[in-house]
C-alpha cells in the first residue's frame, strides 16, 4: 500500500514539473520583440527596475551596479572590439549595432528564456557603460551579472 501512495505522489509531481516545464518554455518562445525602453535617451541607457534580475554600469541601486568596460584608443576600435567579445559569448546574437551602441540578445539554453545586453560608448571615449536584463521574471540567479562580467574578460582578452 506505501508503495502504491508513494508511486501515485511521484506521478502527480511528475506531472507538475511538466506542466511547469511547458508553461515555462511557451513564455521563453514567446518573448518576442525587444521592449520598448531599450537603448540611449540623453546619454543614459534605461533605468533598471526594482526587480533583481537587471544590471547597469549606471544603475543608482548598489545591488544592480557594475563597473563599465574601459578601454583606450579609438571607439571605432573599442566598438569593433566588443562586437568581437559579444560573438564570442554562447547563444548571444547582434540585435543592432550603431557607432555609439550595440544591443544584442541571449537566449537561455533549457527554456529559451530571453535577456537583453545593451552597451553604450559615449563620445567622450574610454568608456562603454552595460546593461544586462531578464525579459522575463524576478530573479536571474545572478545570470547578468555573470554574462557582464564574463563579457568584460573577452573584451580585456581581445587587447586592453
Amino acid at each position: 500500500m506505501e508503495l502504491q501512495v508513494t508511486a501515485q505522489c511521484l506521478a502527480r509531481a511528475g506531472s507538475r514539473i511538466l506542466a511547469v516545464s511547458l508553461w515555462a518554455v511557451l513564455l521563453g518562445g514567446c518573448a518576442g520583440s525587444a521592449p520598448a525602453h531599450l537603448g540611449v535617451t540623453d546619454g543614459r541607457l534605461a533605468a533598471c527596475p526594482r526587480a533583481p534580475h537587471c544590471v547597469s554600469s549606471q544603475a543608482e541601486r548598489a545591488e544592480q551596479r557594475v563597473e563599465p568596460l574601459h578601454y583606450a584608443g579609438a571607439r571605432d576600435a573599442a566598438r569593433a572590439r566588443l562586437v568581437a567579445a559579444i560573438r564570442a559569448l554562447s547563444r548571444m546574437r547582434i540585435e543592432a549595432e550603431r557607432a555609439d551602441y550595440v544591443h544584442a540578445i541571449q537566449r537561455s539554453r533549457i527554456f529559451g528564456f530571453v535577456d537583453d545586453l545593451e552597451c553604450y560608448l559615449p563620445e567622450s571615449g574610454g568608456v562603454i557603460e552595460v546593461r544586462s536584463e531578464s525579459r522575463l521574471g524576478w530573479y536571474d540567479l545572478g545570470v547578468n551579472r555573470a554574462r557582464v562580467e564574463h563579457l568584460r574578460a573577452e573584451f580585456d582578452r581581445r587587447g586592453g
